[in-house]
């Protein structure tokens, strides 16, 4: 499958738009982008491990952790998102 990448991601996937990963479940595809790209994984992950705030991932239409979060699984023609939120006063 592919994962859309937005432009304030793409300095750290050589500018690319759309990675292709494979996986069975959000949490393998994600793993899959990272170690393809290792220098995205801080900007997804806080330095507990924990997935962002900062970072919305969305299956289709739908926001992750509104379904089975990482464990959601990936079918075909799944299209997967990732959406860099804006915080601030």
């Amino acid at each position: 499958m592919k994962i859309l990448i937005p432009q304030y991601f793409q300095p750290f996937t050589g500018w690319h738009s759309e990675v292709e990963v494979t996986g069975a479940s959000v949490g393998q595809v994600l793993n899959d982008l990272f170690r393809q790209h290792p220098d995205l994984y801080p900007h997804f992950y806080t330095h507990w491990g924990v997935l962002s705030a900062n970072v919305l991932i969305y299956l289709n239409q739908d926001e992750i952790f509104t379904l089975q979060g990482m464990d959601t699984p990936i079918k075909p023609g799944d299209s997967l998102r990732v959406v860099p939120t804006v915080s601030g006063g």
